[in-house]
């Protein structure tokens, strides 16, 4: 056989691998297709585990944001958190497959909903944040959004005990469009600028915001040092160790400002130390500076936002 007529079989072959493949993947849907319409016939009957039954068959046959998003949608009704943990996987793997900002939005909504009624209000702030950069219209997101900020504003010990050691967070990643292998990138690569930072663990946004250029911490958060204090310093936990992260507004030069907020980290850690002393030697410092902010906004709340004080596990 000549190489003409080898090449020319080659591409015969290729091209009906792929045609076979696509026929497949049209079968496929289909009957995932089918699954979906099963799952809405038990949901509609109030049977749960069912309905759940069938939207895992139908990603089985057929991945798509949808199932995803309506899977994610209907385990997080249920009271059993292990359900709620696996609402927040099909949540994240959604917003890994939706192809527009309001997709996007959608599962961010209810991946913060979901935070917040389970009692951490810290990892769900930035989650909705995110929501209202890619979709500042919808009414929905808005309301969320206040409710978060003010349980974030008003902090307890339970839910920074929440986001720290007992959360339902999961990272978020965006898949990238220039990625062959279909890898994943984190959302706070310095491409991805044009949205609020996710974290990639657990974290405690506990709102010690500062006063512009300083170390001093203003006046409405102030008493939240105390609150964090005897929060780290819980006797169940008395080995732990923590990370203060220091934060800048986007003003200024920036290497100020990454000196600036480890030097808000320092001055926290110096406060909640000697209200605490079993937390001395437990925590490292770092700043960030303005690089990392959950407000994308340009005036002064956002500002304020930024300026803030981090905590995350060591």
């Amino acid at each position: 056989m000549g190489p003409t007529l080898r090449l020319f079989t080659l591409g015969i072959l290729a091209h009906t691998v792929l045609l076979v493949s696509t026929v497949q993947a049209e079968q496929n849907c289909a009957l995932g297709q089918r699954y979906v319409e099963l799952a809405h016939d038990r949901q509609h009957a109030a049977e749960f585990d069912d309905a759940v039954t069938f939207l895992k068959r139908a990603l089985d046959a057929c991945p798509s944001y949808e199932v995803y998003q309506t899977l994610g949608d209907l385990q997080a009704q249920s009271p059993q958190r292990e359900d709620q943990a696996r609402a927040v996987e099909a949540f994240v793997a959604a917003y890994q497959l939706a192809s527009t900002d309001s997709a996007r939005a959608r599962s961010l909504l209810s991946y913060a909903r979901l935070l917040n009624q389970d009692g951490d209000p810290t990892n769900a702030y930035p989650i909705i944040k995110n929501a209202q950069a890619l979709d500042p219209t919808s009414g929905d997101i808005a309301r969320l959004s206040s409710q978060v900020e003010h349980r974030v504003n008003n902090p307890t010990k339970e839910s920074i005990s929440r986001g720290l050691w007992n959360s339902l967070y999961k990272p978020l990643t965006l898949a990238s469009a220039s990625s062959a292998g279909g890898s994943t990138r984190p959302l706070n690569l310095p491409d991805k600028a044009a949205s609020p930072v996710i974290n990639q663990q657990p974290a405690t946004f506990v709102p010690i915001n500062f006063e512009t250029g300083t170390t001093l911490v203003d006046e409405q958060t102030r008493l939240n040092i105390a609150v964090l204090a005897h929060t780290l310093a819980d006797s169940n936990h008395p080995n732990q160790r923590y990370v203060f992260v220091g934060h800048a507004d986007i003003r200024g030069v920036e290497l100020n400002n990454v000196l600036l907020s480890k030097r808000r980290a320092e001055a926290i850690y110096q406060s909640v130390t000697l209200l605490e002393p079993s937390l001395q030697g437990r925590i490292e410092i770092t700043g960030k500076g303005s690089s990392e902010p959950i407000d994308l906004g340009n005036d002064d709340h956002a500002y304020r936002t930024n300026r803030r004080l981090q905590v995350l596990l060591r």
